[in-house]
Formats: C-alpha cells, structure tokens, sequence
C-alpha cells in the first residue's frame, strides 16, 4: 500500500501531462470523427489534424514534459555526431496553424501561449546543447505565404527563408558560403500543385537554380522527412529541382547529400542514416555538418523517439579540413 500511496502521485501527475485539451484539439477530434484527413481553414487553408494537436499542446504549461523524449534523443544524436567529428544543426519547421493562425480563428493570447511552446522547446534543445534554428519568428514575420495552401509542406518561399538561415549557420562550421551567389536567387516560376491534403489544386512559386555537378565531394548532408524531398524527389512531391537541396547547392558550389523519408522523420530519418554508416562506413567521410529538417509536430506526435546508434563500432570519421 505505501508503495501505491507513492505511485499515485506520479500517475496523476503523467495524467496532467497527457489531459491538456485545447480549441485545435478539439478541431482535430472533429476532422478524425469526420475521417477526414486536413481541417479546413479560412480562405482556402488546410491543416494536418496532427499539426493542430501539436499546437494545442503547445499551449500546455507541460510543454517541456511533453517534448522531453525528443529533445534527449535529439542531444543524444547531436553527441554522437560530436564525437564522430560532425556537426548537427537541427532545423525544426513550425507548425503550420501557428504560422497561418488568423486562419484558424485563434486569439492573440492562444497565438501567444503557443509560441512560447514553441519557444521552451528551442531553450530545451539548447540547453542540452543542440544548436536549433528557430524559423518560427522569420515565418511569423514574412510577407508572403511560407507554407502551401493545401499542402503540409512549405511552400517555395518557405525554403528562401529557412536557406538563408541555414547559410548563416555554415561558416561557423568551416563551410564557405559565397555572398554574391547567396544574393542572385533564380527567377519564381509558377507551378500547380495537387497538395496532400486535397482540395482543387493551387499554383505554388519556385526558383529552379542552376545546380552543380553532384559528384562533386559534399560537406553537408540533408537528413529528414519529406520537407528535404519536396519540389526535389518528384512524383506526388510535385517536382524535381526546385527543392531545399537545390537551393543550397545553387549557392554552395556542391550538392549535399540528401537522405529523406516519407512520413515521420523522428526515428525513421536516423536509422537510414545508422543503416547507410553500416552499408558504407566512409559516408560521413569530409562531411562537417548534418542539417536534420523535420516537422514540428514530431516533437509530441511522432509514433515514437527512439536513440539510434549511429556509428558502427565507434567509428569516428575524417571531417576534412
């Protein structure tokens, strides 16, 4: 009995965690009765049912708890590539309903509530010591739409911004950036779309840039889920070259090497890389940076945060010079 007296506490305790219930919630709830897959916004938005809760939890005051599995398997990535002479920059994209939130009808104190989630979570991620770019107030404070009306992913505008933050993360790892390449974008072109989340079909604006030879020896490789395969991969991601490696290897003089998965990009991202280390254990070989790009909502809605272990026996890699 005394040792259920101290269980209870705790079980309380993960029920305050797990019972927080909010207006994008509720939202959600009603879509997943429905079965349908997006909730529907105003002025022709959509949203993924999962972004919405992610958002909503946003707002709890357990934020941290919530987030704590991602952000120990995170650091725990962050540690491994340290040790392996690589370095980690985590780009997490902010939710969709937080970024659109006039869409959604919310307030300016539930706007406010959730970005402050949102904000914890970069603190947490930085104080386990992951260098995490937080695009959220870049998102917030652009003119032009950063995500695609009826699509989860971010729109062509939503890569220009994350590309310039990314590039100013790269010479504090050793990898130059040519200024005036940074500065001549190739011309918008307008493509249509049929986004994952239904609806009539919407025309997007893309830059296709002039890419280098991809033999050429990368420094950097883009990990993710599908946001690193968008406008790249094609098929029903709606092209090729147009996507966030494009735009990196347009200024970089190099393409990185991409390794993206459909779905979650939690758990499943960092096994294929473990599982490519394993396959050709000098992949990593001359490579100073991992850039890690996945959605936001992974921090409480991926199925599971799992740590990988990365490096086959230890092994710890040349990053070159």
């Amino acid at each position: 009995m005394a040792r259920l007296a101290k269980l209870i506490p705790i079980f309380s305790a993960l029920g305050m965690v797990c019972s927080h219930a909010g207006p994008m919630a509720d939202k959600a709830a009603a879509a997943d009765s429905k079965r349908e897959s997006y909730v529907e916004g105003s002025d022709g938005w959509r949203f993924l049912p999962a972004e919405l809760r992610f958002a909503d939890k946003l707002a709890s005051p357990d934020i941290s708890a919530l987030a704590a599995p991602a952000v120990t398997v995170i650091a725990d990535f962050a540690s491994q590539l340290r040790e392996g002479g690589v370095s980690l920059v985590v780009v997490p994209i902010p939710p969709k309903a937080l970024v659109q939130s006039s869409s959604l009808g919310l307030t300016a104190e539930e706007q406010l509530a959730m970005k402050s989630g949102w904000e914890k979570i970069m603190v947490d991620l930085g104080g386990r010591g992951v260098q995490a770019l937080d695009i959220l107030t870049d998102y917030t404070a652009d003119s032009e739409p950063v995500f695609c009306l009826r699509d989860t992913h971010w729109s062509g505008r939503g890569i220009d911004v994350a590309v310039q933050r990314i590039l100013a993360a790269l010479p504090g790892v050793g990898i130059a950036v040519d200024a005036a390449s940074a500065g001549a974008q190739a011309p918008l072109k307008e493509v249509e779309i049929n986004g994952d989340l239904g609806g009539s079909p919407e025309k997007v604006q893309l830059r296709f840039p002039a890419v280098p030879d991809a033999s050429n020896a990368p420094q950097l490789l883009l990990l993710g889920d599908s946001h690193v395969l968008v406008f790249h991969q094609g098929g029903d991601l709606h092209g090729t070259g147009a996507g966030l490696p494009e735009q990196l290897a347009s200024v970089l003089g190099f393409m990185p090497s991409v390794l993206g998965v459909r779905g979650s990009g939690a758990t499943s991202s960092r096994l294929q890389l473990a599982r490519k280390l394993r396959s050709e254990p000098d992949y990593l070989a001359g490579k100073k940076l991992v850039v890690w790009v996945f959605a936001g909502r992974e921090f409480t809605e991926a199925d599971m945060w799992k740590k990988i272990p990365i490096f086959p026996a230890a092994k710890k890699v040349d990053s070159g010079g």
